[in-house]
């Protein structure tokens, strides 16, 4: 029997910014060098805030749907081959800068997860190329998975269905999956608010619980 319930807290935050491009930082009048932006801050998701979204735990996943890696072909049937996997669904590496904080901040726990036997994996609908550009400008310890055509996302559930149009059409609710090395769902955390992922130790947390 898998327990999924999530050890979780919430805190306040304050000064997020809309997931969009990054505006230009305005020039003071004093010194003429532009402003520091304020770090974008993640909130930690709550057990009331998670979505029953995609599929259920103890369903399979779609193990044949084809991925992109660094130009590559493969697929989720491929990667479990390496063992149980950590599956985290966001939006843009080239966008949202939620997407990106959260996918620098889990690189502190490749480690954690490989203890426990996961290996840890982002996905994006983003190409490829913007995908390793990322990658190697925040040297993440783990890979990313390019779905540019939202066929794994559909096939999880997950697309976001108020975007149907422009850019942000054909991405994911912000997920987190922990899949066994036959494709079954052991436990699952979505979010219905882009701005709110799980923190590292309620990742951590969910592991533990299964």
């Amino acid at each position: 029997m898998f327990r999924t319930a999530l050890l979780l807290s919430s805190v306040a935050v304050a000064g997020l910014s809309a997931c969009s491009d990054p505006a230009p930082a305005p020039a003071t009048e004093a010194t003429g060098q532009p402003e520091e932006r304020p770090e974008v801050v993640v909130a930690p998701i709550t057990k009331a805030e998670s979505i029953d979204a995609g599929l259920k735990v103890g369903e399979r996943v779609p193990l044949g749907t084809t991925l992109l890696t660094k130009g590559d072909e493969t697929t989720l049937a491929e990667i479990l081959e390496n063992g149980p996997a950590v599956l985290v669904f966001t939006r843009s590496v080239e966008w949202c800068p939620y997407c990106q904080t959260q996918l620098k901040s889990i690189n502190s726990i490749v480690d954690d997860l490989k203890e426990r036997g996961y290996g840890l994996y982002g996905l994006t609908y983003d190409s490829p190329d913007q995908q390793d550009r990322f990658s190697k400008n925040q040297m993440l310890q783990y890979e990313m998975l390019s779905d540019q055509q939202s066929s794994v996302i559909d096939g999880f559930g997950l697309r976001d269905p108020q975007y149907t149009e422009g850019r942000a059409a054909g991405v994911p609710y912000a997920s987190v999956f922990a899949i066994d090395q036959n494709g079954k769902i052991l436990a699952k955390s979505v979010s219905g608010d882009f701005k709110k992922r799980p923190t590292n130790e309620q990742i951590l947390a969910l592991i533990d619980s299964i």
